[in-house]
């Protein structure tokens, strides 16, 4: 298990990766909401490493709306103790997934606050994601 805030330093540069944003027209009958999370993570050297969480919204059947966010972390190297991982035969994004839990939460909070803003957009309520990262899809019907 890394220590990321030893290899790191704690101020990290955040920023919106992608939005893409499609409405469907809804068909008849129950919907079905699926959210899924997917987190990418690869060396940005010489800097660190750059960290990008993606959550989609979509529907089975497909109606509605498909919504998906990205918002990427560039996390730039302590110089001091950087060499003391082989960072390039490591799965960088596993790492996250298990222990980067400052990082991650902050990537996913964003993307949770923007899907609630960008569904209210048309006056409905807004859809309300989880802020943490689901081991496993969160299923709704709708």
């Amino acid at each position: 298990m890394i220590d990321f805030s030893r290899y790191f330093h704690p101020d990290h540069k955040i920023y919106l990766e992608n939005v893409n944003y499609e409405h469907i027209k809804a068909p008849a009958g129950k919907l079905r909401m699926n959210c899924k999370d997917t987190i990418v993570a690869h060396l940005a050297e010489p800097v660190g490493i750059k960290v990008t969480f993606n959550r989609t919204v979509s529907f089975e059947p497909e109606g509605l709306f498909y919504l998906s966010v990205s918002f990427s972390a560039i996390m730039r190297f302590n110089e001091e103790t950087k060499d003391e991982i082989s960072w390039k035969g490591l799965d960088i994004a596993s790492e996250f997934r298990q222990n980067g839990g400052a990082v991650l939460h902050n990537l996913s909070s964003r993307a949770a606050l923007l899907i609630a803003e960008l569904t209210s957009a048309s006056g409905q309520s807004p859809l309300i994601t989880p802020t943490g990262t689901a081991k496993q899809p969160p299923n709704h019907e709708e």
